[in-house]
């Protein structure tokens, strides 16, 4: 067995108060120390095939036992590292909704094994592109017979409520608690929100239980013995003898069925129809403007790994950057945009995560020293930033100067910058003009990216005399 010495561990800042162990990082791969207290069981799950069939189904990450020896540690297991971290208030409610479904699909396969998760917090999961995954091994618990679900109280104030509410059309109220990781949307706020409380299963034993969801899941003829064994938990006979396995995943099915059934609400914004009638096909045709191609050109010519399109809109270039094989974040404040595009991503497989986030605000860090969730200008960095018919609108709409604008741009890159200037002859802009933008103008810009990027290009965009700007740092 290899031995990683101590000092070359960095510890991640949110996995500090896991009993089962830590996650750290090592010679730039992820890696999980369990405690001695642990081992056992995951070497069961292991051992069993169970973790496998969990990662086959793409309900976990790919994990992998290790001979690996860290010290104070019983034993070592590696984490496929997922790219990009992104946080429930930044997911569009299809995305909320599919994690939740994934939570209760692993529980449901874990309950059939004997196994639970004792967490079923959204920070949890991790969306790989459009495809969620739950990353949380250390979560992964033995199931006690006298209780339904231990994380389900948590499901609900995390999954549950915030999708109701999302329903009603509070979406931006919804991801504002979601900030709130103590506490997420409580029975009063879901109340207050819409009008009426969610229905609750208590988690103290079968006989709560059962009276909360046998009318939906227990046949009549069971009837009787239910009550019989309302009695046993009363007269507190062993737990082993009273939480039939098929009850907990009845309700366990009952409550998938519930959260898929909450209905998402269609909107329609002015940004989600801009392009309705400017949506040309992935593939060089005569519909592709100077505009199209030269983008097309300078992705497949600097082959990024990773993109970033900041205020993507219905995600045209994002889309365009995923069919050339990059791995894609977009990021816009239009709700319908991102549902939109999530859609589009999860139908045909491209690597697209679409975020909800506004440039000028993205999503700062949280906790001690705001290192337990780290802020998106750290999370969200990629090979190349897009930004398209973008400056104009932060100018004239939000009153940003190129300053701001440029330092924004270029924190988020890592080497290029593939901007959009739009000039004052434009008409667009021709009508927001104002003598108090008098310093608007090419020169200007160019000076202000070269501030932050040492080899800055000028070449044509459509429609005329709207330039597109490549920057390397």
């Amino acid at each position: 067995m290899a031995k990683i010495p101590c000092e070359e561990v960095v510890f991640h800042p949110s996995s500090f108060a896991d009993p089962s162990g830590r996650l750290f990082w090592w010679n730039g791969q992820l890696y999980r120390a369990v405690a001695r207290e642990r081992a056992p069981l995951y070497r069961e799950l292991f051992s069993k095939g169970i973790e496998q069939g969990l990662i086959q189904k793409e309900l976990i990450v790919e994990t992998e036992l290790t001979s690996l020896e860290l010290d104070s540690y019983e034993m070592v297991m590696k984490h496929r590292s997922i790219p990009f971290v992104s946080y429930p208030y930044e997911w569009c409610m299809p995305m909320l909704r599919d994690g939740a479904l994934l939570i209760l699909d692993l529980e449901l396969e874990l309950s059939r094994h004997g196994f639970t998760l004792q967490d079923a917090h959204p920070w949890n999961i991790l969306f790989d592109g459009p495809t969620p995954f739950y990353v949380d091994f250390g979560s992964i618990v033995e199931t006690k017979p006298d209780s339904f679900w231990p994380a389900y109280d948590q499901f609900c104030r995390f999954f549950l409520h915030p999708l109701l509410v999302m329903a009603r059309g509070h979406g931006r109220m919804a991801r504002w608690l979601l900030h709130d990781i103590g506490y997420g949307v409580l029975d009063s706020e879901l109340k207050a929100l819409t009008g009426r409380g969610a229905k609750s299963l208590s988690m103290i034993g079968l006989a709560t239980l059962i009276r909360s969801i046998g009318k939906q899941v227990v046949p009549k003829a069971l009837k009787q013995r239910l009550r019989e064994q309302i009695y046993k938990v009363k007269s507190r006979v062993p737990p082993s003898a009273i939480f039939p396995q098929q009850y907990r995943l009845a309700a366990l099915r009952r409550l998938r069925r519930q959260i898929a059934e909450i209905p998402i609400p269609r909107r329609q914004s002015e940004w989600s129809i801009y392009y309705d009638n400017s949506f040309p096909s992935f593939s060089q045709s005569n519909e592709w403007t100077v505009k199209h191609q030269n983008v097309f050109k300078t992705l497949e010519r600097l082959q990024p790994k990773t993109v970033l399109d900041i205020a993507s809109n219905q995600g045209w270039y994002s889309q365009l950057a995923s069919r050339q094989g990059m791995k894609v974040v977009a990021i816009d404040r239009d709700e319908a945009c991102m549902e939109s595009l999530y859609r589009v991503a999860k139908g045909n497989g491209h690597y697209i995560l679409p975020l909800l986030m506004d440039f000028r605000n993205p999503a700062p860090g949280y906790g001690i020293c705001n290192e337990w969730f780290s802020p998106a200008t750290e999370r969200l960095r990629c090979d190349m930033v897009l930004a398209l018919a973008l400056v104009h609108h932060l100018v004239f709409k939000q009153t940003l100067n190129f300053d701001q604008i440029v330092r924004g741009l270029s924190i988020f890159s890592k080497r290029w910058l593939l901007v959009e200037f739009v000039p004052a002859e434009d008409r667009y802009v021709r009508t927001w003009w104002s003598d108090r933008f008098h310093w608007y103008n090419a020169n200007n810009f160019r000076r202000a990216l070269e501030v932050h990027f040492s080899n800055v290009s000028f070449f044509p965009s459509y429609p005329e005399p709207r330039q597109l700007i490549l920057c390397e740092k």
